[in-house]
């Protein structure tokens, strides 16, 4: 159980980029402002900055043959000194945090119907061969992570914050976050509620192909496409509005102290509640990078 709760509290705070992908067929797309220019990276300066910094957009978890940083990337990396990601999924203790979060007050068989526990127990069988058992004193937004990764067709998708990570190592950068790790799975448990949970369970069987579309749309930088498919409701709110106001509070003394790299979900980028259309409302100037 010890090390099911490490890979459940590593997976759970990389996911966000692609959980709500299933509700993009059923659900009417926001309104939005004009097309945001297709880049996953932005310039950052202007507004008292002595250097720029960037924001880059990520896919949490890609498989191998998608993975990719590009060039343009890369180099605005290396003009920078600090890199910033959402939480630190690579310290031990914020980790044991994290699986603490994860845990649920009551089992799962004592707090659901019988029949909504039937329903996850036939789903989890029948999708991971593992009963619904071994997972009874794990909360349902946990378990997002474990169903969401049926949608890849590689049995180990790669984290590009790891590379980023391991790149920011080498260079003895600078390294700090936008949240702790109790903030993060704070928001992912309000925002993977049951409700959430229990739709998303109806979409299992056509993860695969939603999972391809937002990889084709990410490796085609068009970071509208992704934010669209993010719209439920109630988990955009938690998982993308609320976290987007409390980063770009942040951001500003981060930039004024380093030139940061701030590597981020894609999903958090363009909209009237995205990062980009934020620091332009604080006077910063942001534009893409095209090449």
């Amino acid at each position: 159980m010890k090390q099911l709760l490490k890979k459940l509290s590593f997976a759970i705070v990389t996911i966000c980029t692609i959980t709500s992908a299933p509700f993009a067929a059923t659900q009417p797309q926001p309104t939005q402002p004009q097309p945001t220019e297709k880049t996953v990276l932005w310039k950052i300066s202007g507004n008292g900055l002595d250097k720029p910094s960037y924001l880059f957009g990520t896919f949490h978890m890609l498989c191998k043959d998608d993975f990719i940083i590009s060039e343009k990337a890369k180099k605005a990396f290396a003009g920078t000194s600090q890199l910033v990601i959402e939480a630190n999924i690579f310290d031990p203790a914020e980790l044991q945090v994290a699986q603490k979060e994860i845990m649920s007050d009551v089992p799962q068989s004592q707090r659901l119907s019988k029949e909504k526990y039937a329903l996850v127990d036939s789903v989890l069988r029948a999708k991971t061969g593992v009963p619904f058992q071994r997972f009874d004193s794990i909360r349902l937004s946990a378990l997002v992570a474990v169903l969401v990764r049926l949608g890849f067709t590689c049995p180990q998708p790669v984290s590009q914050e790891a590379a980023l990570y391991q790149y920011a190592q080498q260079k003895q950068m600078k390294f700090t976050t936008l949240e702790t790790m109790k903030e993060q799975v704070d928001y992912m448990n309000k925002g993977f509620s049951d409700a959430f949970f229990f739709k998303f369970l109806q979409t299992i069987d056509s993860l695969k192909q939603l999972t391809t579309r937002m990889v084709k749309a990410y490796k085609a930088e068009d970071i509208d496409v992704i934010m669209q498919e993010m719209n439920d409701a109630d988990m955009s709110y938690w998982m993308l509005t609320r976290r987007n106001a409390d980063w770009a509070v942040k951001m500003p003394a981060m930039m004024q102290a380093n030139s940061c790299f701030f590597a981020v979900g894609s999903g958090h980028l363009a909209g009237e509640n995205g990062i980009i259309q934020l620091l332009k409302a604080k006077g910063y100037t942001v534009t893409p990078v095209l090449n």
